[in-house]
């Protein structure tokens, strides 16, 4: 197995501006960087606690794709459902309408949370090349995963959760970081984190970082790749529908780790993590087919390289 996604499955409900609701559909920041990562290979698992009401949604979704089911463990009744409610920025809210299931509070005290050790499990096999975590800077869970990345060689991609992401948690932030190959963060978050207003702020700020390439996320607008001594600036990768932005930052996050562990260069990291997120948002949910999509994204990805290498030569 070539990557493992560690973190959160979410059951989804958006409302949009115009009051419109979606059904419930598969959600979560690791089935969506799972998403990102198996656009382009099937070498991938997940690995999550959820509560056992996951199956209606995911089994069919699972036995389609082939998704590998051992990393998923039923943990009690409820995943955590998420009700979404979009804002005129482009940015999203909790529901304080929606009735809450009772295990909510479970997940929110981190019984659903993915341990390191969890994590561990499949990387000690040997072989990995990437792995995945979206996570606040609780020390105790950096220093058991720096331990077990140092035991199994893996790259890290680290998206950072966004309560974690104020200026007073900056030297927790600087702590975890240390273990960190490729880093994501959205423009919200960096501007917490930095206490800076521009985009222009956030990645001098992120240049400072000591990871070879971070990517910057800057919603609608696409997304920077950044490394320490240069960035690129990458808009939207075309696509023939936008349904749904929801995991879109996920996806190109786990899009991401792909392309970096694999040897691209920065510029191309960015193209597969747009190119991803094009595909993300043609639905709700995550991408319900990868093998009828696989060629079209390294096609994508490819014309996108050559039009951006020959702008920013």
């Amino acid at each position: 197995m070539d990557y493992v996604i560690g973190g959160n499955v979410m059951l989804d409900r958006v409302t949009f501006l115009d009051g419109t609701k979606s059904s419930e559909h598969i959600g979560g920041p690791a089935t969506f960087a799972y998403s990102g990562v198996r656009l382009y290979t099937d070498s991938v698992m997940q690995c999550s606690n959820v509560g056992e009401d996951y199956h209606p949604l995911f089994d069919p979704w699972m036995a389609k794709n082939d998704v590998i089911p051992d990393g998923i463990k039923v943990k009690c009744e409820h995943c955590n459902h998420s009700y979404l409610v979009y804002n005129e920025d482009g940015t999203y809210s909790p529901d304080p309408s929606a009735k809450r299931f009772r295990s909510d509070w479970i997940q929110d005290f981190g019984y659903m949370k993915t341990s390191p050790e969890e994590i561990g499990v499949w990387t000690q096999q040997g072989g990995v090349k990437g792995v995945y975590v979206a996570q606040n800077v609780d020390r105790v869970y950096w220093r058991k995963m720096k331990e077990i990345k140092a035991r199994d060689g893996f790259k890290l991609m680290w998206e950072i959760e966004g309560p974690s992401s104020y200026k007073e948690f900056m030297p927790e932030v600087l702590n975890a970081i240390e273990n960190v190959d490729i880093f994501s963060i959205n423009v919200q978050e960096a501007r917490h984190l930095f206490e800076v207003e521009t985009e222009e702020e956030c990645i001098k700020e992120l240049q400072k970082l000591p990871v070879d390439m971070t990517l910057f996320r800057v919603g609608g607008k696409g997304a920077y790749m950044v490394t320490p001594n240069k960035y690129y600036y990458l808009p939207p990768a075309p696509s023939d529908k936008i349904v749904d932005p929801t995991g879109c930052g996920n996806t190109s996050t786990g899009a991401a780790l792909y392309a970096y562990a694999e040897g691209y260069d920065a510029l191309m990291v960015g193209i597969m993590a747009n190119v991803a997120a094009a595909q993300n948002i043609r639905q709700f949910g995550v991408i319900p087919d990868f093998k009828a999509v696989r060629e079209f994204a390294f096609n994508q990805a490819e014309e996108l390289y050559k039009k951006y290498k020959a702008q920013y030569a």
